[in-house]
């Protein structure tokens, strides 16, 4: 009999980005059933095919397909996250912190006690473009040596099974704090922010992501509540106050 979890793993959520194979499609709900993870997510798949995918998710992982949600986007398969953790296998600036599956797994962890967290895997070929990226809070790369691509699957099995150990290798159960803001909530900020920096000129109008993009970072690793969102959301309506792109003074409360 498994050990049990300190944490409940069904708030993990496995979300593939259009992937190309139903193979691994299969293969992954048969890793969320395996591991005692919540779901599984596609987003635009190419050849969602019953027969493959259910051939290799195996007999534990057919009710997983069965469950199994398509969404058009993956701003929509996020929508209900209080967080994303995004895998990639390449490297630079744009990439920003990349992180060990090992290193990313007690912070997942803390952040499943908010609510769901999904765990986001690019297409086979090409992986998840930048602007992908800037949609989760964290960026993880599987250590692998010269021949750095991984099976879609593999990788999914890589950070499915280092969430379950590092689950059961937690002594005690940290004290809840306060809930960490939605996925939706922080786009939201985010959005906002960046507009109000561009109106007082502290972001370039032509490529104002590029340029926000360490001012994410430091936000994302924050893990900020609802409150505090809206607390910075408040400081986003004021600079666009003092630009001159809100038409009344915002309001002080009372």
């Amino acid at each position: 009999m498994a050990p049990r979890t300190s944490i409940d793993l069904s708030a993990l959520v496995v979300v593939l980005v259009r992937p190309r194979f139903p193979e691994n499609i299969g293969s992954a709900a048969r890793v969320v059933a395996n591991m005692g993870l919540g779901a599984l997510r596609v987003v635009e798949p190419e050849r969602a095919w019953d027969e493959p995918m259910n051939r290799l998710a195996s007999t534990c992982g057919r009710q997983v397909l069965q469950d199994m949600e398509t969404y058009a986007s993956l701003s929509e398969a996020l929508a209900d996250t209080v967080g994303a953790a995004a895998t990639t296998a390449r490297t630079g600036y744009k990439r920003g912190e990349l992180l060990s599956p090992r290193r990313a797994a007690p912070e997942l962890l803390r952040w499943a006690r908010g609510g769901r967290v999904a765990l986001v895997f690019g297409p086979e070929d090409r992986g998840l473009t930048t602007a992908q990226l800037d949609r989760c809070q964290l960026s993880v790369c599987i250590p692998t040596d010269q021949a750095s691509s991984l099976n879609l699957a593999q990788a999914v099995m890589v950070m499915a099974y280092e969430m379950r150990v590092a689950a059961l290798e937690r002594e005690t159960t940290p004290a809840a704090g306060p809930t960490p803001a939605s996925h939706g909530e922080m786009m939201g900020l985010h959005r906002h922010l960046m507009d109000g920096l561009v109106a007082i000129g502290t972001l370039l109008a032509d490529n104002p992501e590029h340029f926000y993009r360490p001012i994410k970072n430091v936000i994302e690793r924050g893990r900020p509540s609802s409150r505090e969102v809206r607390a910075m959301r408040g400081i986003a309506r004021q600079m666009l106050w003092l630009a001159g792109q809100l038409p009344d003074r915002p309001p002080k409360k009372k």
